[in-house]
């Protein structure tokens, strides 16, 4: 029993140490898309329930809650066609948005960090490894195991 909670607790304490670099790398990629958009003279004309959806999306991207219908509700969009201007606009799906800029931060800390996968899994806001994994494969063509190496 003892020992379950001691391992509880330092996958707790790695958990932490994730979320805290990522807490960073999410920073400096705010960064770095606010350079790109301001560099952008057409961004200045972005509709408002996209730019709103956008700023939520950025603000929640980790959490593990987050989907289409979140988004919806939590900017109180009433109109049902967000997810297809969001997609004429930017040219992603909400749900694809959501998902690559997880899976950027999760190849961003496989890169610096030496953390188990589930945990860089959790911490860019899968709930399930096997998810995270299939859609990693999906978007770079190799599992995360393969990225760390690489």
């Amino acid at each position: 029993m003892w020992l379950s909670k001691c391992l509880e607790g330092m996958a707790m304490n790695k958990l932490d140490k994730i979320k805290t670099c990522l807490t960073e790398k999410q920073d400096e990629m705010r960064r770095e898309l606010n350079l790109l958009l301001a560099k952008l003279p057409e961004v200045a004309c972005l509709p408002r329930d996209v730019a709103t959806v956008l700023e939520f999306i950025h603000s929640h991207a980790f959490e593990p809650s987050l989907n289409v219908n979140t988004v919806k509700q939590r900017c109180k969009i009433k109109n049902n066609n967000i997810s297809t201007r969001f997609r004429v606009v930017l040219g992603l799906g909400i749900r694809e948005y959501i998902e690559a800029l997880r899976l950027c931060a999760a190849s961003r800390l496989l890169q610096s960090q030496r953390f188990e996968v589930y945990l860089i899994a959790m911490a860019v806001g899968y709930e399930h490894q096997e998810t995270f994994c299939r859609a990693f494969r999906r978007q770079f063509g190799h599992p995360p195991s393969g990225h760390i190496e690489s």
